[in-house]
């Protein structure tokens, strides 16, 4: 009976998960929208050598082709309307024709957001899309100013040795988190906790705090490395987000333009009123190169140590294993850290991040990870028990 319980709840929490994820963003009427049609009216003068604008006004599409007057090519575009944002929803499509990559992984079609902060900072840079080949590719995320809020701009660089990379789609909006994301979370967490815990003290008698502890440890790696995980870009499960629009407080928002250098000044004219005109860039722009890994800790930590993946995949799951496994006994450890390892796989197929065999590889060196810590942790209880003998 307790056994059925536990897989019920267990499916519930798996539901809840899911509902409070794909509801975890909203659209305030009045807020930042554009697309690429107002995206060509505020800025219809930015064709030039190898770039230009295609389509009718209605279905424009901005192109990027590279030839030996221009080996390479970048075009900023400021959001017409948009100044200081949060969280930005985004919908694309682009596609790449003959589009030869350059020697370098990142030389290629790809897509960037630069985000401004007021007060002149070093704009923050996030890739949002890359393509090479012959290919088309669409996309649905949202993505989150770093640091707290700033201001968007729309980047595209070709960086490629030949070929042609067009931008077909463009829609974005601003959106903010439900108040069910806000509050639901930290009562999910606590139901995952309770669940956790009762798992633990079914397969083994434990006191409580252990048991809550060993759980502790369980809630936090999947919140770290599943739900919502290391990733800076906010996938759906599924093709979209849930994203419903709701009427625009009465609260005066205060909104910023990028200049020419990179700066922003707030103007106090238009503190309550937005930008009527996309901004211009003067001068010739450059590649910006390799951009920094964006993500959580162990995101940034899984492509810098690249080399040691394998070590580092099986530490990951070893070091928590090794404390539950302490706080809980080596059964209830090795249910649990078996279910992480998965849970981890399933949470990258689900944000459709796909699943290959480097992810195969990945969890047999989870394997290995949980098996060492199962060796470690009954060598230390024979260890413990023939000093208690002496």
């Amino acid at each position: 009976m307790r056994a059925a319980i536990l897989a019920c709840s267990f499916a519930a929490l798996i539901g809840l998960i899911y509902l409070l994820w794909q509801h975890r963003f909203e659209a305030v009427s009045g807020s930042c929208t554009s697309s690429l049609s107002e995206l060509r009216e505020g800025a219809p003068d930015v064709a030039s050598g190898g770039v230009s604008w295609l389509g009718s006004a209605d279905k424009p599409v901005l192109r990027l082709e590279v030839d030996a007057a221009h080996p390479s090519l970048v075009q900023r575009i400021g959001i017409p309307d948009c100044g200081v944002v949060k969280f930005l929803h985004l919908r694309l499509k682009f596609r790449s024709e003959a589009l030869l990559p350059g020697r370098q992984v990142w030389e290629d079609g790809r897509l960037l957001i630069e985000w401004h902060r007021p007060g002149g900072e070093r704009p923050k840079i996030e890739a949002i899309g890359s393509i090479r080949g012959d290919d088309a590719k669409g996309d649905d995320f949202v993505v989150a100013a770093a640091k707290g809020c700033a201001v968007p701009v729309l980047r595209l660089e070709h960086l490629g040795r030949s070929g042609a990379f067009e931008l077909q789609e463009f829609e974005l909006r601003e959106v903010r988190e439900t108040v069910w994301w806000r509050y639901g979370r930290w009562i999910l967490a606590a139901v995952w906790l309770a669940w956790a815990c009762a798992l633990v003290r079914s397969i083994q008698k434990i006191s409580l705090p252990r048991a809550l502890g060993a759980s502790a440890i369980f809630v936090t790696m999947g919140a770290l490395a599943v739900v919502p995980g290391p990733w800076k870009i906010q996938r759906p499960f599924g093709d979209a987000f849930v994203i419903k629009e709701i009427a625009q407080s009465a609260k005066a928002r205060v909104l910023v333009q990028p200049q020419t250098d990179g700066a922003l000044q707030i103007d106090p004219a238009k503190s309550a009123a937005k930008p009527s005109t996309t901004p211009a860039f003067a001068g010739p722009q450059q590649a910006l190169g390799k951009i920094p890994v964006q993500g959580g800790l162990l995101l940034k930590a899984k492509y810098a140590l690249e080399p040691f993946r394998p070590l580092l995949h099986a530490l990951l799951i070893m070091m928590p294993t090794l404390v539950m496994a302490w706080l809980a006994g080596w059964r209830p450890a090795l249910v649990l850290a078996v279910m992480l390892s998965i849970a981890i796989e399933l949470g990258q197929i689900a944000f459709g991040y796909g699943f290959d065999r480097v992810d195969i590889t990945d969890l047999a060196y989870d394997a290995l990870g949980i098996a060492a810590a199962m060796l470690v942790a009954k060598v230390y209880v024979k260890w413990r028990a023939g000093t208690s003998e002496r």
